[in-house]
């Protein structure tokens, strides 16, 4: 069996639905499978074309997202030139998969329309993998939105990542779409030996790009407040990529201006995620609306107690109390509160940490969702063997 992915585009091929399908990927070639991925650009992934195990075609395909706040005519009439320029690489991405002998085209993410078209001319089935909202959780807007859905609505199968992501798309596009939870690679992400909240001081850590929706202004104010009430023995760590200059500015000079610089660390890059989690107690997700919740996923798997805002598919990840503790997003005291709560009930901490523990293994295995997509694509064609 052979799998076309088409990925959406991405600056650095390392944000969470680029790792997902790369996850998704790495478990179909273990057993068996021959993966051909379409892709704009080969940043961050030497090593996997070193490996010789992945056939990529590269082609300059732009992004079709839109700003929500800059729906001008100029926007308008970049975007229209970015598709007649993506439409001269579709040709050439067209004749070389003709020749690939592609069972299925697998497009990861909502951005443009090409998968869907070239699975249409050359009559492959195609799955549509929606792993966004969109404007709730990116603040973007597809260019010519009602043919890309129209598209989406044609696919063989449509996955979404979370119920909430289901239940928004479901009537958009007017058919059913399949419930496939994220999952990661376990053994990846797992921290066992670890012991969390060893000593008097807490410490956050909130990975993720910096941006309006990713919430992490909650968690600056929620350290101020801390700060304010006397407890001085916690400190942040904010890992991820600026967004925009502009917001990544405003966010250094926040907290610069409110003297906090002893308490939050702004870390633009890290080689290791994974290092730094052995060293922080609490992962917090502030996103206004996350469409699944891969980092609260990781954390969980690195034994750290997480704290997520009460929306999205956090909400579908995280039982208030039980797995992990909830707060009011967009409310920094009630964040506080949460944070407050669990230094002062060390105990119940860890038991929540164990409980999200054993469920992230049992439920949001990356096996577990290869088993799910093999299945739908068995559905869509019972001459696929696997």
């Amino acid at each position: 069996m052979k799998v076309c992915f088409f990925a959406h585009y991405s600056i650095t091929n390392s944000d969470g639905a680029t790792l997902s399908m790369y996850n998704i990927i790495d478990e179909m070639l273990r057993r068996g499978i021959e993966v051909v991925v379409v892709l704009a650009n080969t940043r961050s992934l030497e090593g996997r074309i070193a490996e010789g195990k992945i056939k990529f075609i590269v082609a300059p395909l732009y992004g079709m997202r839109m700003d929500l706040n800059k729906k001008t005519p100029m926007t308008q009439v970049k975007f229209f030139v970015k598709s007649i320029c993506n439409s001269i690489q579709k040709r050439k991405i067209e004749k070389v998969l003709k020749s690939e002998n592609i069972d299925i085209i697998h497009i990861n993410g909502l951005d443009s329309s090409i998968g869907a078209e070239i699975a249409q001319k050359l009559k492959i089935p195609y799955v549509w993998h929606i792993r966004q909202f969109m404007e709730a959780d990116l603040g973007k807007k597809l260019f010519r939105e009602k043919y890309v859905y129209r598209l989406v609505a044609r696919a063989s199968s449509v996955i979404a990542i979370s119920k909430d992501v289901q239940a928004k798309f479901e009537p958009l596009l007017g058919r059913k779409v399949d419930l496939v939870y994220n999952g990661v690679p376990v053994e990846k992400y797992k921290l066992e030996d670890v012991i969390r909240f060893e000593s008097q001081a807490t410490r956050m850590l909130l990975a993720g790009r910096i941006s309006v929706q990713k919430g992490q202004m909650d968690a600056i104010k929620a350290v101020e407040l801390l700060m304010r009430r006397g407890i001085g023995n916690v400190s942040l760590t904010l890992v991820g990529q600026g967004e925009s200059k502009e917001y990544l500015e405003y966010v250094k000079s926040y907290v610069k201006e409110h003297k906090l610089e002893q308490k939050i660390c702004i870390l633009e890059h890290h080689d290791d995620l994974r290092e730094l989690r052995r060293q922080c107690d609490i992962g917090l997700t502030c996103s206004k609306k996350e469409a699944f919740g891969r980092v609260t996923v990781e954390n969980m798997l690195a034994k750290m107690l997480v704290i997520g805002a009460n929306t999205g598919g956090t909400l579908e990840i995280v039982e208030d109390g039980y797995n992990g503790l909830l707060y009011e997003e967009g409310n920094p005291e009630s964040l506080v509160n949460q944070i407050e709560y669990t230094m002062s009930h060390r105990d119940k901490a860890q038991q929540m940490i164990e409980q999200g523990f054993i469920q992230v293994i049992e439920d949001f295995s990356i096996k577990r969702v290869v088993d799910q997509v093999l299945n739908l694509y068995k559905l869509i064609d019972s001459r696929i063997t696997i």
